[in-house]
């Protein structure tokens, strides 16, 4: 059973649920202040790390800029535009064998605890734009 969140953490959560494009912290802040106008950009930054230690999203990305955050917990792939940056869910299970992952991991000299594929091209509004 799932701890029960204060109404701030619960808007930050929801914000990041329903968005569809791997929000920024600062994206998700403009969409909290719409319902909640008193939150400040440090709490909705608390917020989503908190959220993110606990389970409830996953962080994509390490620094602050270009941090990215999903509602959907589940492993899963990842596609990204090299134009424009868009972050995008790939709906289909990328299959690696767990003797490869292992492989990768320790020629790379860590322990693996997880794992992401992350595609990058153009995406389609980008494809269009370039042709």
């Amino acid at each position: 059973m799932q701890e029960r969140l204060n109404l701030n953490a619960q808007t930050v959560l929801n914000a990041v649920r329903t968005a569809h494009n791997h929000p920024t912290a600062l994206e998700i802040y403009e969409l909290v202040k719409r319902t909640r106008p008193r939150m400040g950009l440090a709490s909705v930054y608390r917020i989503l790390h908190q959220l993110a230690e606990r389970g409830y999203i996953k962080e994509i990305g390490r620094s602050d800029e270009s941090c990215r955050y999903d509602g959907h917990i589940a492993r899963h792939d990842h596609a990204m535009c090299t134009m424009c940056g868009a972050l995008f869910d790939v709906p289909i299970n990328i299959l690696l064998s767990q003797e490869a992952l292992q492989e990768a991991a320790r020629a790379a000299g860590i322990t693996l605890e997880s794992h992401e594929v992350r595609l990058y091209g153009l995406c389609p509004l980008c494809q269009k734009q370039n042709s």
